[in-house]
């Protein structure tokens, strides 16, 4: 059964949504490594759930955290990834 999407955390007038990002993160290291090791190592698929800020044509901005006062709201935990780097976005 599938499970229905939570609802929208709401800040005055502003609606943000909450996702599971799928994406893939560069992989790097500094030791020798032989050829077939060198031909084995694979980009990170990152799973990572927060709500979504803004989307561009470009770029995904997302946060993890916040704080409100006073209508005001502060954003933590803050990420922006470029849409070539995402693979997947499910509403959680």
């Amino acid at each position: 059964m599938k499970q229905k999407p939570s609802d929208p955390l709401v800040v005055g007038n502003k609606k943000y949504y909450k996702y599971k990002i799928i994406w893939e993160d560069i992989v790097g290291d500094s030791v020798l490594a032989t050829h077939n090791e060198f031909k084995n190592m694979t980009c990170a698929e990152i799973h990572t759930e927060c709500w979504i800020f803004d989307k561009t044509l470009d770029y995904i901005y997302s946060f993890a955290s916040y704080h409100t006062d006073n209508g005001e709201m502060e954003f933590g935990d803050r990420n922006v990834y470029p849409r070539s780097v995402v693979k997947k976005m499910v509403r959680i």
